[in-house]
C-alpha cells in the first residue's frame, strides 16, 4: 500500500509528530487492508457498520469524523490536562483514532459489488482484538495497541489510559450520531 495514498486518503497521518509512530500506524492501516482485502479501488465501499439498517457511513467517513474530532478536542481540552500536570499525548491520540476501527477492515470484507459482507470469522475476531493484532504486528506501541483494542464495549470494564478513554468517548459520540434513528438487525 502505498503511504502517499493513505497520507491522501487520511491527511491526520501528518498531524503524528513521532514519524516512526506515523509510518507504523500507516503500516498497520496498510496491512489490515491486505489482510481484509480492501485496496484503493474498494476502500470506498468499506462500512462502518453492517448492523444498522439503511446506514450509508463508510469507515472512511467515520474514521475521519473521528480523528478530526479527537484533534480539534484534544488542543481544546489539552489546557486542563497541561494544569494539574497530567501526561496527555496527541500523538497516541491522533495515532489511535486514524486507527481505531482498522479491524473493521477484517471483520468486513468486499463484496466485489462495491460493498461488504461480515468476514467468515467476524464474529470470533471482532474489530477491536483483530485491530490491536494487527497494531501489534505492526510494531505499535503497547498504549496504542491498547486503545485499539479497549475502544469498543471490550474495554468497558477494562482499565483505560486518557488517551484511550478519550478516544472511544469521542468513538461513540460519533457512532451514535451517524446511527440515530436507524432500527438495528
Amino acid at each position: 500500500m502505498d503511504r502517499n495514498y493513505l497520507e491522501q486518503v487520511f491527511s491526520a497521518f501528518l498531524e503524528i509528530e513521532d514519524k516512526e509512530l506515523r509510518e507504523r500506524s500507516e503500516k498497520a492501516m496498510a496491512m489490515a487492508m491486505e489482510q481484509g482485502g480492501w485496496n484503493e479501488a474498494n476502500l470506498a465501499g468499506a462500512p462502518v457498520t453492517l448492523s444498522w439498517k439503511g446506514c450509508d457511513v463508510s469507515w472512511i467517513e467515520h474514521v475521519t469524523d473521528v480523528t478530526q474530532m479527537c484533534i480539534l478536542e484534544f488542543d481544546q481540552m489539552k489546557k486542563y490536562y497541561l494544569r494539574h500536570g497530567i501526561p496527555f499525548d496527541r500523538d497516541v491520540v491522533v495515532a489511535g483514532a486514524l486507527l481505531h476501527d482498522i479491524g473493521k477492515l477484517t471483520e468486513f470484507v468486499p463484496d466485489g459489488k462495491g460493498g461488504a459482507v461480515h468476514s467468515e470469522n467476524f464474529q470470533l475476531m471482532r474489530h477491536p482484538l483483530s485491530g490491536a493484532l494487527i497494531a501489534g504486528k505492526a510494531g505499535l506501541p503497547d498504549n496504542v495497541v491498547h486503545l485499539i483494542a479497549t475502544h469498543s464495549f471490550e474495554g468497558e470494564r477494562s482499565y483505560q489510559t486518557l488517551e484511550s478513554d478519550f478516544v472511544r468517548t469521542v468513538d461513540i459520540f460519533v457512532f451514535n450520531c451517524s446511527v440515530k434513528g436507524l432500527e438495528k438487525y
